[in-house]
């Protein structure tokens, strides 16, 4: 029998909200697992003691909570979805009859209060803790990769700026690291003068223009994320411009995690793009394994049709020098200020008279060079985790 529903009339109802609230729901597990009292610690130095009573600082961290689980990325429409949804309002103890926080609370929050402090790394870092204290964190096998956020900014809009070029922190650290094992004699001076062109946004100057293949052009920003495999808990996240390399912050990112949560990590895992020098060395530092895929790159002698790259002579690491296929000893003959790169050479007569030479490196040529990394030892031995010789 059809039936059509009659309008309805206005009448009262005495209702709660925990009777309205779904047992199965989410957010009643994440309520009843995570006591969200500590924010009030870390917040407790940015409110004053007179005044105003202020919003609860920690109704206003769930809010944006709320948003991140349920991908609600406007403060606006995260204000309009808590006012019509019962879990919301239940999970920030707001009731029926109460109105939401103003979406311009959070946005002010971020921009006057919050600003330039470390409030949400701290939030952040307390849950991880939290997650270590009930086992589901223990922090032995890390595991890194990152994403691309779209910047809101127009592609149209931008500028050219000229920057300071010098080399890297890491490419600076290497210059030390040179001298002090006495490859150069003087420590290294930077032109401070020379600088490069950069591309930037006008309306976003924090992002940055990234140009990979398979990746979107445009203005991003990079999320770069690390998560424990025991149960793949995130523990670390740090934002750069999108015109950074992926391995870019990667060690100093675990030497964080290390320090922070008193990790005793084993090893760390991670895609090709994180095949760096720097990580691998870092990481052998602390005695921890890398499994990396190895980066392939072009050989140095490409043109040739079978020429000979570094894979292809031999090192003997108590003499520090290269046998060639010919056998033919290269021995350490330079540094590259601001490359970090050492540089192997043979006696050139040896290369004239090579039997290998057009092959080697061509017919006009008279003497080859082989330049290896400063941190290459460290980065061939942790490449025998993954059962590769280099």
């Amino acid at each position: 029998m059809l039936k059509r529903a009659e309008s309805k009339q206005m009448k009262m109802s005495f209702v709660t909200l925990e009777e309205l609230m779904p047992q199965e729901h989410f957010l009643r597990d994440l309520d009843r697992l995570v006591d969200f009292d500590f924010i009030y610690d870390k917040v407790a130095d940015f409110y004053s003691n007179t005044g105003r009573p202020s919003i609860d600082p920690v109704v206003l961290i769930k809010m944006l909570l709320i948003g991140y689980i349920y991908g609600i990325d406007s403060e606006r429409r995260l204000e309009q979805e808590i006012t019509v949804n019962i879990a919301y309002r239940w999970f920030l103890g707001i009731d029926l009859d109460e109105r939401v926080p103003d979406h311009s609370t959070i946005s002010q929050l971020r921009r006057r209060k919050f600003d330039g402090t470390t409030v949400f790394r701290d939030i952040f870092d307390e849950v991880v803790c939290k997650c270590i204290e009930t086992g589901l964190v223990d922090g032995k096998l890390l595991l890194a990769d990152s994403t691309h956020i779209r910047a809101n900014a127009r592609n149209d809009l931008r500028e050219v700026i000229e920057v300071p070029d010098t080399p890297t922190e890491y490419m600076q650290k290497l210059d030390r690291e040179a001298y002090e094992l006495g490859l150069i004699k003087e420590p290294v001076e930077y032109d401070t003068t020379k600088t490069k062109e950069i591309t930037k946004s006008v309306t976003d100057p924090e992002c940055g223009l990234m140009k990979r293949p398979g990746k979107p052009t445009g203005f991003h920003y990079l999320n770069h994320q690390t998560c424990d495999s025991k149960h793949g808990m995130i523990t670390d996240v740090f934002v750069t411009p999108g015109n950074y390399n992926d391995c870019t912050p990667h060690a100093d990112r675990i030497n964080y995690q290390i320090d922070k949560f008193g990790f005793n990590t084993e090893a760390v895992c991670a895609d090709k793009a994180y095949d760096s020098n720097e990580i691998h060395n870092e990481m052998f530092k602390r005695n921890i394994k890398t499994f990396i895929p190895y980066k392939l790159t072009p050989k140095s002698c490409a043109n040739y049709e079978k020429g000979f790259d570094k894979s292809d002579f031999e090192y003997n690491v108590e003499r520090d020098e290269y046998v060639c296929p010919n056998g033919i000893i290269f021995h350490f003959s330079s540094y590259k200020k601001g490359k970090g790169v050492k540089v192997y050479r043979p006696k050139q007569k040896d290369c004239i008279v090579c039997p290998f030479r057009s092959q080697c490196m061509g017919k006009s040529k008279s003497l080859r060079a082989i330049e290896v990394h400063l941190h290459e030892t460290a980065r061939r031995e942790q490449f025998k985790n993954n059962g590769i010789s280099e």
